[in-house]
């Protein structure tokens, strides 16, 4: 019965998190436009899965706090620990309302509102 219970409270909040998975963007993200005219670097979209966080080149590993469902979406927390040689630790909020994603960097930067890339 513990077993159970343990497992329950282990797949729990993984499931709640299954709604931000994937790739989220603007318009010029997701269609991986040029920064410049003329350029060579692409806009990239923030890909999310239950234990990284991809954006272009940069990687960051998530450590997910227990999320909190709302009536219109939900709101999770991560330790964001990002880069390899001078790796930097954030905290990550992840807010989904509907159908827009707005990822929070330490509350102070702000990516968003992002929609799910197709």
């Amino acid at each position: 019965m513990r077993w159970m219970i343990l497992m329950a409270m282990l797949a729990g909040p993984a499931q709640a998190t299954d709604a931000l998975w994937g790739r989220w963007g603007d318009a010029r993200q997701c269609a991986g436009a040029l920064l410049l005219p003329g350029g060579t670097v692409r806009a990239a979209p923030f890909e999310l899965s239950p234990g990284w966080l991809r954006h272009g080149p940069t990687w960051c590993r998530l450590t997910w706090f227990p999320p909190q469902p709302r009536t219109d979406g939900l709101f999770a927390s991560a330790r964001a620990l990002c880069g390899e040689d001078s790796a930097r630790s954030y905290r990550l909020d992840a807010v989904l309302q509907g159908a827009e994603l707005r990822l929070i960097w330490d509350e102070t930067l702000i990516n968003g509102p992002l929609r799910r890339c197709e």
